[in-house]
């Protein structure tokens, strides 16, 4: 993914542990979050802009307490109040954590691409590490607890390598290794250059090796367009996704028309709502979110994928009034 295409829409369904995603209807854009030195962040794409799910957890030692110790507090917005209130993890002495981003994702945009809300009284500080897959991690470097932002074009990554990110990981530094709280305390994760896609899984959509949308596809596509229209111009791409049952070539081909069939209904729909150009492309069996190995499993991968791609006058810092 270039840099010319700034930022997509996202509701990712995947099968993780720990888990605070975003329902449709309750995405909120544009709104402001307040920082551990007092100063405000904008972030576009408001609520949705934060990693939700966290897939795996390595205490540090010395260890905080069990009660700072519950990897579910980093998820979802900030809630941070006050020290010792228990809305954070705290990861200890070189701790380390892995969160994802469920409902978004985040690439590489001009000025900070990360905010840390890192709180608590002492500035700790962490690694980050970045991954499109869970496989192949990018080194950002250092963030200091009491900045808690990261570029990542730090990072030097080639321009035909850039990527949308959907995993963060963090590793505590050691700068701070006592207390009840030991280890950087990380409250929540959120991004300004966010992704958001739009996933339902087929079987709400089409009935078995069928492209025509049933009820309740239409039902779920106008849940969609009420979130899509509030971006005023972007380029939508829609792309189908099977399971490994059939060969290779029908299932690219009853992907391509499962995205079509999404794709002329949501140009429908939004017409006269916004300024958007459409794409459809096909995946078929080759992008699979869990294994191919029971119905349950094939359900999840047979789905169809909607990334809205807003153009950059979406993302600019509104002027706030007197």
């Amino acid at each position: 993914m270039c840099k010319s295409i700034l930022f997509s829409i996202a509701i990712f369904l995947l099968s993780f542990t720990i888990s605070a995603q975003v329902p449709v209807h309750l995405i909120k854009f544009k709104k402001y979050y307040r920082l551990k030195d007092k100063s405000e962040v904008f972030i576009p794409l408001g609520n949705v802009s934060f990693a939700d799910t966290v897939i795996d957890f390595k205490e540090g030692n010395p260890k905080a307490l069990p009660e700072y110790s519950d990897p579910l507090a980093a998820v979802g917005e900030p809630d941070y109040e006050k020290y010792l209130d228990q809305s954070y993890v705290s990861l200890g002495c070189l701790g380390q954590m892995t969160a994802v981003f469920k409902d978004n994702g985040f690439i590489d945009i001009d000025g900070p691409d990360l905010y840390f809300f890192e709180i608590g009284p002492s500035i700790e500080s962490f690694k980050v590490e970045i991954s499109s897959d869970n496989e192949n991690w990018i080194n950002i470097g250092r963030v200091d607890g009491g900045k808690s932002a990261i570029d990542i074009a730090r990072a030097n990554i080639p321009k035909e390598e850039e990527a949308i990110y959907y995993y963060v990981r963090i590793t505590d530094l050691a700068s701070f290794c006592s207390g009840p709280t030991a280890g950087a305390d990380i409250d929540a994760i959120g991004t300004v250059g966010a992704v958001l896609k739009l996933n339902v899984e087929a079987n709400l959509l089409f009935d078995t090796d069928k492209y025509d949308l049933k009820q309740t596809a239409l039902e779920k596509l106008e849940e969609f367009k009420d979130v899509i229209v509030q971006i005023p111009k972007a380029e939508i791409i829609i792309s189908g996704h099977t399971d490994s049952d059939a060969d290779d070539a029908y299932n690219y081909t009853l992907g391509m028309n499962r995205a079509k069939a999404v794709e002329s209904y949501l140009h429908q729909i939004l017409e006269g709502k916004g300024e958007y150009t459409y794409k459809t492309e096909s995946y078929g069996e080759r992008e699979p979110i869990v294994e191919n190995n029971s119905e349950r499993n094939k359900q999840k991968n047979r789905r169809v994928e909607i990334l809205v791609l807003p153009d950059k006058e979406f993302y600019k810092i509104p002027v706030k009034s007197e």
